[in-house]
């Protein structure tokens, strides 16, 4: 009995201590990495407050049950992990509104009961019947949850030939899917189960909490063990063997015509290579194109690929702000960062390879011929 007492403890270590990790991580999806952060945190909060009430130990902020409050979240928020993480559209707006009413009619329902009253029950009161019937639909969100991010995953298709390492990652994230949904399966039997058998609940209680304490493990270890989640959202170019299946390819010369001109407007209106870690996937899902087709356009277009397509732009980019007035006021470093490069030395190679000229050159080549 002291072991089960003890386990949410070492869950809850272990798992601030990945959290950490992964917050430290040199992941280049920040938004995701915070995310799955939160995730983490959420389960530490709980299996703490679980460990101070088996141990009738007090903590100031902890042991009041407060973990409750946001135990509804962490299927939403996986799922909103794995949309960031293969960079899939989703309407943030809509699912910040959805969850955030719902916590709050969660937290006024809640804070509207009479605990005192709860501790004394005997029987199975209609406020008490109202804390199970909102832990079960809790539960039972979070497992609906967990699965639309498996299916989401499932329904994904990818134009490029994953590597053998991809898809092992991939497979290991199907695995782990199905085992956060079995993992909240089992509480939420265990949970029915504990009802019916009052003299055993807290022993199912403790069981809960070895339960959560594998899943917080779990989905710390992902970040791991899968820790870019790139195979859909991070790759530039197809393959030379995709690239070859042009030629079988149904897109029409007017369909392709249209395609090019779209991708233009966006790139000239909107600048979205500003952004160094823009992406062929980013570029087709704006102009609502397959990757295929995209790829294929600009390779029929201009005979390059999609880096070169996108760092013509951004020479482009650089060659008006070194032209500017603004290039007296700021170094040439901070020219390259503005246009969307990366790194100064990637920045040099590719201007020179566009223009026959450092940016150094191009400046002072500027600079001499307005002087004169």
């Amino acid at each position: 009995m002291a072991f089960l007492n003890t386990i949410p403890l070492i869950g809850a270590l272990v798992a601030f201590l990945l959290g950490i990790l992964i917050l430290t991580s040199n992941g280049k999806n920040r938004t995701a990495k915070i995310t799955l952060a939160v995730i983490v945190f959420m389960n530490v909060h709980n299996l703490f407050e679980s460990y101070l009430f088996y141990n009738d130990l007090n903590w100031p902020g902890f042991g009041l049950g407060l973990s409750y409050l946001h135990y509804h979240l962490i299927g939403a928020l996986f799922l909103l992990y794995t949309y960031l993480q293969f960079k899939i559209d989703l309407n943030l707006k809509l699912w910040g509104l959805v969850l955030g009413l719902y916590t709050l009619l969660r937290f006024a329902v809640l804070m509207s009961i009479d605990y005192k009253n709860l501790e004394s029950a005997v029987d199975l009161t209609p406020e008490l019947w109202g804390l199970i019937i909102d832990y079960f639909i809790s539960v039972a969100l979070n497992i609906v949850l967990l699965f639309l991010a498996f299916r989401k995953i499932q329904q994904l298709k990818f134009v490029v030939e994953l590597t053998g390492k991809e898809q092992l990652n991939l497979k290991f994230l199907k695995s782990l899917l199905v085992i956060s949904i079995a993992i909240y399966l089992a509480v939420l039997i265990n949970s029915v189960i504990s009802i019916f058998d009052e003299e055993k609940w807290l022993i199912y209680e403790k069981v809960e909490s070895i339960l959560i304490s594998v899943f917080s493990v779990a989905i710390a270890y992902s970040a791991f063990r899968f820790p870019v989640f790139s195979v859909y959202g991070d790759f530039q170019d197809l393959s030379v063997n995709t690239q070859k299946k042009y030629a079988k390819s149904s897109l029409t010369e007017d369909a392709a015509d249209k395609i090019w001109e779209e991708l233009n407007d966006v790139m000239e209106d909107e600048k979205p290579y500003r952004n160094p870690e823009y992406r062929l996937n980013d570029l087709a899902a704006r102009v609502n194109e397959s990757v295929h087709h995209v790829s294929q356009v600009i390779n029929e277009k201009q005979g390059i690929s999609f880096s070169d397509f996108v760092n013509q732009f951004r020479v482009r980019e650089a060659q008006k702000l070194l032209s500017s007035q603004r290039a007296k006021q700021i170094t040439i470093l901070a020219i390259s960062f503005e246009a969307g490069f990366n790194s100064k030395t990637a920045f040099y190679n590719t201007f020179k390879k566009v223009t026959g000229k450092t940016p150094s050159e191009f400046k002072k080549t500027y600079e001499t011929s307005n002087t004169d």
